[in-house]
């Protein structure tokens, strides 16, 4: 086994068990806290999520920036000095502009607080001291992400999930017990979420500059270093505001529409999707992007043809029963996970549109990463413009007259469209010749496997609707389903096929 593969196996486990030991706090943590604040809390909450993505677009790229130069120079021991030079470099400036955007937060949260958030419960101050708290807490949610890229880029994945997970426990149970015997408040809540994202973002701040190569001379800030990237982020950063525009529009309306408490159960459904879908993308797309970049720094590209389907069918076998069991069982889901029929009634439609275009999302993630491996960032940078252009219109127009629905369904369309036309100018640029292998091998068969196991499924469910009022029926019933939708994509999917044929049932 060569080195490299088993680094990957290495870090696709630790990402998955990083990523699901802290999704799973969190999933489990929710209602838990909605005991103690509430719908109209939550909703709050989601809002100055939001928020975070919006802000996100002063990142000028730095944070894959980083990612990308780490995994490319890291291959050349000659060029540790470079390496960090750069790293302080794009450090000092991930420090500047994300003090600049929690100034920009302080100042716009008593604003918001009065004029934009609509509550019949909170009073406006109380909004306003949450949304403060929310700014200082930026900042350093906005370094945290910096360290974490330099880790990927890296490849220390197994050190930085260890302490990923320390974090979550500490956040998730020490919120609980601040919530139950200290004081049930947002304000609490959101002072202890400080607390702990300091902590973290302190942890890899140490370990990050530890684990760079030695040289003889300390890291020093240079300018001159960003003139050989400096397109290159760019091009990030005018993808990712057109990306934020995009799936930001529908919440930014909603949040104004609707009540907080209605704003919620969006937020609800976003958590949900968003977190269990994130797992297997975040994993799977941080274990290879460093890859991806190493090879073609090295002119390795028949290797990269190789990679790059290998790594598409690995997502797919892992996200594709997921998003199907989401899409087609939703109501079930939301009510396990919450025990009330009531939220589970007036969020399930939204989270079937969500975790289908969530799921197309994370499809297209690694065709994304490959581009980014050979430095190119025009396609997604156009492809996004032009969907502004022609599909922002539709989804204030669905948002307007269909409220959150509206909102999930028009992101469910774009991506939709992203999987259709972004593919295709894709792969007349790079990779030519693999766009039919990825839509028929690494993709399609699987999902069309999954598609109707699923929906057999759901008819069954529907003709004996005493399961889904049971939610011990209902849990045996979707993990049925679960597994034999995972059975189906083992057997399209030929990565997955082939490595249990040769690991498992020793078939060569």
């Amino acid at each position: 086994m060569s080195k490299r593969i088993y680094s990957t196996k290495i870090n696709i486990v630790s990402n998955f068990a990083g990523r699901f030991i802290t999704a799973v706090l969190s999933i489990v943590f929710v209602p838990v806290y909605l005991r103690y604040l509430s719908v109209e809390v939550y909703g709050l909450i989601g809002f100055f999520v939001s928020i975070q993505f919006l802000l996100s677009i002063l990142d000028g790229g730095i944070t894959p920036t980083l990612n990308r130069e780490v995994g490319r120079l890291s291959t050349f021991p000659e060029q540790a000095q470079e390496l960090k030079d750069l790293s302080r470099t794009l450090e000092v400036l991930c420090w500047a502009i994300g003090c600049f955007g929690g100034v920009m937060a302080l100042i716009a949260s008593p604003i918001a607080a009065r004029f934009w958030l609509k509550s019949e419960n909170l009073p406006a101050e109380v909004i306003g001291e949450a949304l403060t708290i929310m700014s200082v807490t930026f900042v350093f949610q906005w370094a945290l992400g910096f360290y974490t890229g330099g880790m990927y880029g890296l490849q220390e994945q197994k050190l930085l999930n260890v302490v990923n997970v320390i974090i979550s426990l500490l956040r998730s149970f020490g919120a609980f017990f601040i919530l139950a015997f200290v004081s049930p408040t947002i304000k609490a809540f959101l002072l202890w979420q400080l607390a702990t994202t300091v902590i973290n973002c302190l942890l890899l701040v140490i370990f990050f500059w530890r684990k760079l190569p030695k040289t003889p001379q300390k890291p020093r800030f240079n300018l001159a270093l960003l003139k050989d990237i400096w397109r290159y982020a760019a091009g990030i950063a005018g993808t990712s505001l057109a990306v934020l525009i995009l799936t930001q529009t529908d919440k930014l309306i909603l949040s104004k529409m609707l009540t907080l408490e209605d704003f919620g159960y969006y937020s609800l459904a976003m958590t949900l999707a968003n977190t269990g879908i994130g797992i297997i993308v975040g994993s799977i797309q941080t274990t290879y992007f460093p890859q991806f970049t190493q090879l073609v720094a090295q002119e390795k590209i028949e290797e990269l043809r190789v990679l790059y389907h290998r790594a598409c069918q690995i997502m797919s076998f892992f996200l594709i029963p997921v998003v199907c069991l989401m899409a087609f069982f939703s109501y079930e889901i939301l009510f396990v996970w919450t025990g009330k029929p009531v939220i589970a009634e007036n969020t399930y439609i939204l989270l079937t549109l969500i975790a289908i275009g969530t799921g197309l999302n994370g499809l297209m993630h690694l065709p994304y990463y490959a581009q980014l491996a050979f430095g190119i960032t025009k396609i997604g940078l156009w492809q996004n413009v032009i969907a502004i252009i022609f599909l922002i219109p539709f989804m204030i127009y669905a948002t307007l007259h269909y409220a959150a629905i509206g909102g999930a369904f028009s992101s469910a369309l774009l991506n939709f469209f992203y999987t259709i036309i972004g593919l295709q100018i894709m792969h007349r640029i790079i990779l030519q010749g693999e766009l039919k292998k990825w839509y028929l091998v690494d993709v399609g068969l699987p999902l069309v496997v999954a598609i109707i196991i699923n929906a057999a499924a759901y008819a069954f469910l529907s003709g004996n609707t005493s399961i889904a009022t049971s939610p011990m029926q209902a849990v045996f019933f979707v993990g049925i389903v679960f597994l034999i939708t995972c059975a189906g994509c083992v057997i399209s999917i030929p990565t997955i096929r082939n490595f249990l044929s040769k690991r498992v049932f020793r078939y060569e």
